[in-house]
């Protein structure tokens, strides 16, 4: 039972679909829970022939959530609130408060639905997998649920918004400990994740925690030689404030090369003003916003197009799919030294900057791997290709991730 925000109803978490080629076959059905409604758009998702796709209610409820008020004199939250407590400036105490009391509530309404769903459909819990995608609420669920029933198989995933809680606005992630204590496993996509949980949690047992990565199928070929002079940059990612695309934009406006293209592909709430700091500070520069667009169409677009570099500038990340994708269309990339990023790009594939860069460091890494010969560059992709090849290929690492579910 996979328990996701959107997959497969809507256009997020594209990066499940992959996961699902792979790992639905070990399983005899798969029930997808997303928190989408279906909106009856075909959105082109891969979907398994024994997966059924069932919505769950996620409404903060007004009412329920007065009716949950005993909740908070329940151990797990004064415990976790004593935590917060610790952990935070006394200005944060009250904000602490209200996301501790929401997650709970949502946590334990989904706990219900998913035993009604169980009987419903004459689902034997013990003989089923329960997998959060996300360490939320979600995870909350899965760890309480087990709390009542150890005999349960309950995982979750743990990404980067989920894992970072210094990233946030408020510094603060609640229930981090019951849920590491009490899930059978958490699955951190990257060794910096695993990392910041033993620092900021200091769980109970270390060997709940096991690091797996994400991967991405890509059997097309990729290009080594370079046939024309443009150059083509490309990013690709939410237009959000922790993407930083903005700085992006200032580095391609000191760039001193001929013929530069810019395609960036992905949407967010920034976007008007990203596109009018682009139309500003870029009169010279062909660029382009592609929107959101199908993850087959993004990779068509890479094995097409001889893309010089990728280049991701975030504040914070786990290990992007974007990065993934682009090694394995053996395109190099220039990214910022964020989460586990550096797990994937190296002095041997790409080049990292610190994550207080200033915007000359990140022109100069452009500017001399553009400025290298035929030779070197070509050595750079084929490095990206074969690290992709050897570290994020989907069906290996969704091979040994499905083993981590049904051990």
């Amino acid at each position: 039972m996979l328990l996701c925000d959107s997959y497969p109803l809507s256009a997020g978490e594209f990066f499940i679909d992959d996961e699902m080629r792979v790992i639905a076959p070990k399983f005899d059905k798969v029930l997808v829970c997303t928190a989408s409604a279906d909106t009856g758009k075909n959105l082109n998702r891969f979907v398994p022939d024994n997966a059924e796709v069932i919505s769950f209610s996620r409404q903060k409820n007004e009412v329920g959530k007065l009716k949950s008020i005993f909740r908070i004199f329940k151990p797990m939250f004064i415990s976790e609130f004593f935590f917060a407590l610790k952990k935070l400036p006394l200005k944060y105490w009250l904000s602490a408060f209200k996301i501790m009391y929401v997650d709970v509530h949502r946590a334990t309404n989904l706990k219900k639905e998913l035993v009604s769903m169980c009987k419903e459909k004459n689902i034997d819990m013990a003989n089923c997998v329960f997998y959060s995608y996300w360490h939320d609420y979600k995870a909350l669920a899965l760890a309480m649920l087990r709390r009542e029933n150890s005999n349960l198989k309950c995982v979750a995933r743990a990404h980067r918004w989920d894992v970072f809680a210094d990233k946030n606005i408020i510094p603060y992630l609640p229930f981090k400990k019951f849920i590491l204590d009490n899930l059978s496993n958490t699955i951190s996509i990257s060794e910096a994740g695993k990392k910041y949980f033993y620092e900021y949690v200091k769980p109970a047992s270390n060997s709940k925690i096991s690091v797996s990565y994400l991967g991405k199928i890509n059997d097309r070929k990729p290009l080594f030689e370079k046939a024309n002079n443009e150059i083509l940059i490309c990013s690709c990612s939410t237009l959000t404030p922790v993407k930083q695309v903005d700085r992006i934009i200032n580095v391609l406006s000191e760039l001193k090369v001929k013929g530069l293209r810019w395609i960036h592909f992905g949407d967010g709430k920034l976007r008007s003003e990203i596109y009018a700091l682009a139309e500003s500070k870029l009169p010279d520069v062909d660029f382009e916003f592609k929107g959101i667009v199908p993850n087959n169409e993004i990779l068509d677009f890479y094995a097409n197009n001889y893309v010089d570099l990728f280049i991701n500038l975030s504040s914070s990340e786990g290990i992007p799919v974007s990065i993934m994708e682009a090694l394995s269309a053996g395109i190099p990339v220039v990214a910022t030294d964020v989460g586990g990023t550096a797990e994937a790009v190296n002095n041997e594939n790409g080049f990292l900057v610190p994550a207080d860069f200033n915007d000359y460091e990140v022109v100069q890494k452009v500017e001399a791997y553009i400025n290298l010969d035929e030779a070197k560059r070509q050595a750079y992709r084929r490095r990206a290709y074969d690290f992709w090849r050897e570290n994020y290929e989907a069906v290996k690492n969704y091979g040994e991730f499905a083993y981590l579910l049904i051990r």
